[in-house]
């Protein structure tokens, strides 16, 4: 079950594989800070990578001393400190080891040996980066239980007409982004109290108010932001062919740069019997997320 779930969708924001334990521990200890310092997730050794399938590899040697290392590892060389739970499986004869890093409060997460900045880590599309600055400063407020996107944006003022327009525009919004029939039927229309729910609004002296992304969903000039998008010649950012700045609630900014990068991409063209097939040389399941992500982490 495992192995045909990797073999179907590979590696995550969440799984992470392993052929053995590597001598620089360092090599997976950066993969246990990002998965802390996100949902968390598990490290599996034991496993290998392919060029388009994993196998069982297992691990040898003596397998409880291994387990009692990468506990150690981990214990010593984060902070703050990180207790993973690490079981053991056999799958065709072969043992695995699967460490189970859980999603951590005490954020941001570093590796001591590099520094409280330098030293913290992420999880992107499904690889371990190392964090900006940025997501640095909004791991810090997920550590002290805040949120930039949750916080009060007092130079906005709205009212019962301007909730409910932003409900009803999210509803159709959850709509149109349905791919199928199912889908649409599960949407169900979005009230005032799903914003608060939320963190779209929240209530301040008995008064509901909007947070920051109230304005991020509306577009309001109280917080501005926007995308640019940008085709260059070559391989790098000298000459420009195409340039694009868009505006306005963040949705449709995503929707906005999705659109260019489809239109600056090539677009294949082949044929199954007698049915044209086109395709584009990036899966456009990955552009939109991709965008997504870039945005999520800004």
């Amino acid at each position: 079950m495992l192995i045909n779930k990797l073999n179907k969708y590979g590696e995550n924001n969440n799984i992470e594989v392993k052929k053995e334990v590597p001598a620089e521990h360092k090599k997976y200890l950066k993969s246990v800070v990002a998965f802390a310092n996100g949902f968390g997730g598990k490290i599996i050794f034991g496993i290998e990578e392919k060029q388009d399938s994993f196998e069982v590899c297992g691990l040898s040697g003596d397998i409880f001393k291994i387990k009692d290392s990468i506990t150690n590892s981990i214990f010593s060389s984060i902070e703050p400190h990180i207790i993973p739970s690490i079981d053991l499986d056999t799958i065709e004869d072969k043992t695995i080891l699967i460490v189970n890093v859980p999603s951590g409060w005490d954020r941001p997460y570093h590796l001591k040996a590099e520094g409280e900045f330098d030293g913290v880590y992420v999880r992107v599309s499904g690889t371990t980066r190392k964090a900006d600055r940025n997501m640095i400063k909004e791991l810090m407020f997920e550590g002290s239980n805040r949120y930039f996107d949750k916080m009060i944006c007092p130079e906005l003022e709205i009212n019962e007409n301007s909730i409910q327009n932003l409900c009803d525009t999210l509803y159709h919004k959850a709509l149109e982004n349905s791919k199928s029939q199912f889908e649409k039927d599960a949407v169900t229309p979005i009230t005032k109290q799903d914003l608060l729910s939320w963190g779209i609004l929240t209530q301040s002296n008995n008064h509901i108010v909007p947070t920051n992304a109230y304005a991020l969903l509306t577009g309001h000039p109280a917080l501005p932001n926007r995308i640019q998008c940008a085709l260059f010649k070559g391989t790098d950012t000298t000459e420009v062919i195409d340039m694009k700045e868009y505006s306005g609630p963040i949705y449709e900014q995503i929707d906005f740069a999705y659109k260019f990068v489809l239109i600056n991409i090539r677009l294949n063209a082949s044929f199954e019997s007698l049915e044209r097939k086109e395709t584009y040389e990036i899966p456009v399941y990955a552009i939109r997320e991709l965008i997504v992500n870039s945005i999520a982490h800004t």
